[in-house]
């Protein structure tokens, strides 16, 4: 008996009878690892993860996977358990929740990528908050440069848009390893452009960007306004296209929405398929929260998943945060996690959001701690040390008093709203590896 094609099958039966958030959280991460017949029927020996998947499969869980075994078999089954990461050669491997990509073997072929090996389709959670983005997505991977050419992807920080464009890349790599497939910012496109004029390397710069069979592109809107950064990837856009090579683009808002930006590239963004993702759901937050613990090993009961979930309402990037938040909590206090402990957490978090702190304070503070006057902070001076503080400033204003985007962006002179979110993005981004800037805005902080 085919153990490997039976738990295929048992998968697809009880991903079709289970919700989306506990068969990603409880069923996808088992492993078949042998079916033996006896004179009773047969015995199916599973792997689970860790203990408390065990508990689940036992006191829930368990009697749906043997229906399904008996359904696919025709015999009578029972289930043993056993608790470990790996699976038995006999079976040939399970099917883990957690699969990373893997990168084909070079003598397959000579292309090449830059792509992040853990956004891939299978640690994607999906939901009815971006289940079509979802949908979308594997079409354009399935048919490249054809179906939905270009995929226009949009939503807010933080809800999973580059993680879609991570996994496009890996589906198309896996089909076509000696494709060329190529991420980047819309910012470092600019960048590089502006480089290839000051270095006389247009023509270098044009057989980059013009040759990839795969060229995805984060945060297009930070192009709008630059009319030559404009003009070159309205050229680059139209040689890929008229190519057959894929494009796909992200942005906060639909191409309509972008202001400065040239009709003829809107339209041209609109001319092929554009889905939004939205805020993840109650639902989907429990898988996703699920799936993170599953990773981090950590075996956390539903009721606490379920209270989390209900109230961590925020974008993927703020749950993920929230949940590392309460572990760490959990861990300097030698507390386990409970109930008590997740209420703390939101009612220390309401209670400083709740500090009322003047949002003029914030800009004079950082103004003062970086030696900068007011009008300097909020004018439109570009240098470098200057921009840097502006950008801490918005970071602060964004993060202490949750202040909108555009409400920022007018504390600055009027400023767009996508220079608040690049620069509350590029701060978080420095805050990983510059624990100078961490003491920084620490030191800020304490002067409100």
């Amino acid at each position: 008996m085919d153990a490997t094609a039976v738990w295929r099958a048992v998968l697809t039966d009880l991903e079709l009878s289970l919700s989306k958030t506990y068969f990603a959280g409880y069923i996808k991460p088992l492993s078949l690892i042998s079916l033996i017949e006896s004179s009773g029927g047969v015995v199916a020996t599973i792997m689970c993860p860790t203990k408390y998947h065990v508990q689940m499969m036992e006191e829930k869980y368990g009697k749906h996977v043997i229906r399904a075994i008996e359904h696919v078999v025709g015999q009578s089954c029972t289930i043993e358990y056993e608790i470990g990461k790996e699976t038995s050669a006999e079976v040939g491997g399970g099917l883990p929740l957690f699969q990373p990509t893997p990168k084909p073997a070079a003598s397959l072929g000579s292309g090449s990528h830059n792509l992040n090996p853990r956004l891939t389709f299978d640690t994607y959670i999906v939901g009815s908050s971006n289940n079509f983005a979802y949908a979308a997505a594997q079409g354009a991977a399935k048919s490249p440069g054809t179906r939905y050419n270009p995929l226009f992807i949009y939503g807010g920080v933080g809800l999973g848009k580059t993680h879609l464009m991570h996994a496009i890349g890996h589906a198309v790599y896996a089909d076509h390893p000696d494709w060329d497939i190529m991420y980047i910012s819309a910012e470092t496109f600019g960048s590089d452009l502006i480089a290839s004029l000051q270095n006389k390397r247009t023509a270098a710069f044009k057989k980059k960007y013009r040759t990839p069979n795969l060229l995805l592109i984060d945060d297009i809107q930070f192009i709008a306004g630059k009319e030559y950064i404009q003009e070159e990837f309205f050229h680059t856009f139209n040689e890929l296209y008229m190519s057959q090579r894929q494009i796909v683009l992200t942005s906060d808002r639909p191409p309509q929405e972008i202001s400065r930006l040239e009709e003829r590239l809107s339209s041209r963004f609109m001319g092929g398929l554009m889905v939004d993702v939205q805020a993840p759901d109650f639902e989907t937050r429990m898988a996703i929260l699920t799936q993170k613990c599953i990773a981090l090993g950590l075996e956390v009961s539903p009721d606490l998943i379920s209270l989390l979930a209900e109230k961590a309402v925020g974008n993927i990037r703020e749950l993920e945060g929230t949940l590392q938040a309460i572990l760490a909590k959990a861990h300097s206090e030698k507390r386990p996690i409970d109930p008590d402990l997740i209420r703390e957490h939101f009612g220390a978090a309401s209670e400083r959001r709740n500090h009322r702190v003047r949002p003029q304070a914030v800009i004079n503070k950082t103004a003062q701690y970086f030696n900068y006057k007011v009008s300097e902070l909020v004018g439109g001076s570009r240098k470098a040390p200057l921009t840097a503080a502006r950008h801490a400033a918005m970071y602060l204003l964004y993060e202490e008093l949750s202040l909108p985007y555009v409400q920022i962006g007018e504390l600055f002179g009027g400023r767009d709203h996508t220079t608040v979110i690049h620069a509350v993005e590029k701060i978080k981004e420095e805050l990983k590896s510059n624990p100078q800037l961490s003491k920084t805005l620490a030191d800020i902080r304490h002067e409100l």
